[in-house]
């Protein structure tokens, strides 16, 4: 009897040993996996078939930081102070959110499955990434592994013809075949498996050998030979990014001409808005109702500060160390071209009406967006791998609209990154089909090249319409008084008398305003010898006694007979106040003034004008 009890003891303690041990092996750590098959070999008695599952907690972690992520991206264009329509902007958002929750919920799907992630064994290698498919080693080119920090994958290079055969799983699967490189590679994350990737990559290679073996001593145990396939892409990354440099002292350059040639002092050596208006940035109105659609070109080449430049040139240098050299400077030059004009087009579309868009970041991100796509034309190896982490590390932080704003008040222009990206990435899309295993670099350079001098062409040939926008503006006296140049405004208010007489009393009292405003000695007096000129009983001869204190601001408005006079009465007593340092009274009667004048009014400009400088103070 106590040996029946003791049996059924001890089945009992076997039998909860094996239960813990097989949850176990989900739980054990690398330390003990590692040492579980640390005396592998190949020989007869080995085992024959090692898996690998997914390690859970590495797996939730990182659905986690992509639920994060599709969240942040899904909110972004609803941020309180965001620049720009949110609709518009969640065209780009939202999908963009529901592909990395896509991501994350096929990581889940990886975590909670159940099944390996891997399997190796003496027949072949099977990869989860593909529906229930061993692979042979005999259809395996090459195992090879890419280290880089937090990046652990191993990478196997499959003959192409079994790739072609091959039915993969997940986000993959519907991934445009102009995306798909010619030779198949499979790559798994070896940092998201339960085992120690050291182990597990040799574990292969010397699976791999073996295999390797058996096939070069053949069925019948002689020596045969093994065709392989070497054909693929070539690339020489020689040389310096020329082109890069180039444009880099073109853009530094033209931010120099910015600061010299604006039409408005610089304030910390940065341009004025209304100096990148002038000078060639994107504005809604000028475009579509004066039809300077040169406007496009040129403000890809303008910048709002000297560390927006800097910002631009430290990315087009990142970009032109992994494209230029790769494709070629003419396509380099096409794909930032048209990736420009893709930016400033979408600015111009998205943003808002009063908004002076000026940056080359958007063509800089189509670079980045061509960088990817341009990857898939190299089947393997580091190469692409080395693209595309060195483009995303740029590309997508800039799409996505979280700060609405930078510390100076420049607003970020996203629709601008949103549209060079689109650009970009479809031009460099068409040319994977137009570049050949054997051709260094794409077809159709002397169609790029043109595309680029074409840019050139219109960037030069603005200079002219740019110039006479800038002389004229330079000319008008009421930009000059905005300005604060009061001294050059009376000059050019005296000037304009002569040229119409109709207006010459009104010119005269903004030759005054500004002589005052800019501290002249001589204002009263030579306003006093005008006013001796006009006729003493018409308008706008009461304007005058205002100012020569002859009259009180109520018994001004009270002689303006028509609605005209009246508010160009209101108008001149808020000038009056003004002078006097009575803003509060200043304000009401500009602010009552730009309701009551009629828009093509001096006044009505005038109105708006000041209200403009008292906010700015």
């Amino acid at each position: 009897m106590q040996s029946l009890e003791g049996e059924h003891f001890r089945i009992i303690i076997r039998l909860w040993l094996k239960i813990v041990s097989q949850s176990c092996w989900h739980l054990r750590p690398k330390s003990v996996e590692q040492n579980m098959f640390e005396n592998f070999t190949l020989d007869a008695e080995a085992p024959r078939s090692i898996g690998f599952v997914y390690d859970k907690e590495r797996v939730l972690r990182l659905s986690f930081i992509l639920l994060v992520i599709a969240a942040a991206v899904a909110g972004g264009p609803f941020l309180p102070g965001r620049p720009g329509h949110p609709p518009l902007s969640a065209l780009f958002c939202w999908p963009l959110a529901v592909l990395c929750a896509l991501f994350a919920i096929s990581l889940l799907f990886k975590a909670f499955r159940g099944e390996p992630g891997l399997i190796i064994s003496n027949v072949g290698i099977y990869i989860e990434a593909y529906f229930d498919e061993t692979i042979p080693f005999r259809a395996v080119r090459n195992v090879r592994r890419y280290q880089r920090k937090r990046v652990d994958q191993l990478i196997v290079d499959l003959d192409s013809t079994v790739g072609k055969t091959l039915t993969r799983r997940g986000l993959m699967r519907w991934l445009p075949k102009a995306l798909r490189w010619q030779q198949a590679t499979a790559v798994i994350s070896l940092t998201l498996l339960r085992g120690d990737p050291d182990w597990i990559y040799s574990r292969c290679v010397d699976f791999l050998a073996k295999d390797r073996e058996q096939q070069a001593l053949g069925d019948n145990g002689f020596p045969t030979t093994v065709e392989v396939d070497d054909a693929g892409p070539v690339f020489d990354l020689k040389g310096r990014p020329i082109f890069t440099y180039a444009l880099i002292a073109i853009l530094v350059a033209i931010y120099v001409a910015e600061i010299k040639f604006g039409v408005v002092p610089p304030k910390d050596n940065a341009p004025n808005t209304q100096t990148l208006l002038v000078l060639g940035g994107t504005f809604r109105q000028r475009i579509f109702l004066y039809g300077e659609w040169w406007r496009l070109v040129t403000a890809a080449l303008l910048h709002g500060n000297i560390i927006h430049l800097t910002f631009n040139c430290l990315a087009l240098w990142r970009a032109g160390i992994l494209l230029e050299r790769l494709i070629g400077w003419r396509w380099y030059a096409a794909l930032f071209c048209i990736s420009a004009i893709g930016g400033t087009v979408a600015s111009l579309l998205i943003n808002p009406a009063n908004i002076v868009g000026v940056g080359a970041s958007g063509g800089i991100i189509g670079l980045f967006a061509a960088v990817i796509v341009a990857s898939f034309h190299f089947p393997s190896g580091p190469l692409p791998t080395m693209l595309r982490l060195g483009a995303i590390q740029i590309l997508v932080p800039s799409l996505l609209p979280l700060v609405g704003q930078t510390a100076d008040g420049l607003q970020i222009d996203y629709a601008a990154h949103l549209g060079g990206t689109i650009a970009g990435g479809a031009v460099s899309l068409a040319l994977l089909k137009a570049w050949p295993n054997k051709q260094l670099h794409p077809r159709f350079g002397k169609a790029a090249l043109i595309g680029s001098a074409v840019f050139a062409a219109i960037a030069l040939g603005s200079l002219w319409p740019i110039s006479q926008l800038r002389a004229g503006y330079i000319a008008d006296p009421f930009t000059q008084y905005f300005q604060g140049q009061y001294q050059r405004a009376a000059d050019d208010f005296a000037a304009r008398v002569t040229l119409n007489a109709e207006a010459a009393p009104y010119y005269h009292l903004w030759r005054f305003i500004s002589q005052t405003r800019g501290d002249d000695s001589r204002a009263t007096n030579e306003l006093r010898i005008e006013a001796g000129q006009l006729d003493h009983g018409k308008w706008p001869y009461p304007v005058y006694q205002l100012f020569l204190g002859e009259l009180r601001p109520d018994e001004v408005i009270a002689k303006a007979s028509t609605n005209d006079s009246l508010c160009e009465a209101i108008f001149y007593v808020g000038e009056w106040h003004h002078l006097r340092k009575e803003i509060d009274e200043a304000r009401q009667k500009f602010r009552a003034a730009v309701l009551s004048c009629p828009t093509n009014f001096m006044e009505y400009d005038g109105a708006r004008g000041e209200l403009t400088l008292l906010e700015r103070q």
